[in-house]
């Protein structure tokens, strides 16, 4: 799995990072974790169907990623 270095941590749990990451639900795969929505497209284009880009919370060395949801 491929993680940035230097990602910004989350301010609500040090042992996180905050990122857009490459996940596929199931059966669960995370590619990685990126600084950019942008880089994380690109990556996406590499994979096959079932992939989704979503930013959220990455806790380091684990595949434990928790997207974010919005409300408006």
């Amino acid at each position: 799995m491929f993680v940035v270095h230097g990602l910004p941590h989350d301010p609500t749990d040090h042992e996180r990072v905050i990122g857009w990451a490459v996940i596929r639900p199931a059966p669960w795969h995370l590619v990685g974790v990126f600084a950019t929505e942008y880089m994380a497209r690109k990556e996406l284009q590499v994979r096959g169907d079932g992939y989704h880009v979503q930013l959220g919370s990455y806790k380091l060395g684990t595949q434990d990623f928790r997207a974010f949801t919005f409300e408006l």
